[in-house]
């Protein structure tokens, strides 16, 4: 790939552009649905579901 010569300098910036791009409507349409929120309540779900099966697991942190 000629990444010092003009079509390599395009392709080089046009990939660089697409994926933030893409990053960033797909933040965008997540932001848009209330999508982002970085909720606690799975942690402590699969944290309650450990300590249900292995009853020795909420021993070791007491």
């Amino acid at each position: 790939m000629d990444q010092f010569g003009v079509y390599g300098s395009f392709l080089h910036y046009g990939l660089i552009i697409s994926m933030v791009g893409s990053a960033f409507l797909i933040f965008l349409y997540l932001w848009k649905k209330n999508k982002l929120d970085m909720d606690e309540e799975p942690k402590w779900q699969m944290l309650r579901e450990d300590v249900a099966v292995n009853p020795e697991v909420d021993n070791e942190h007491k």
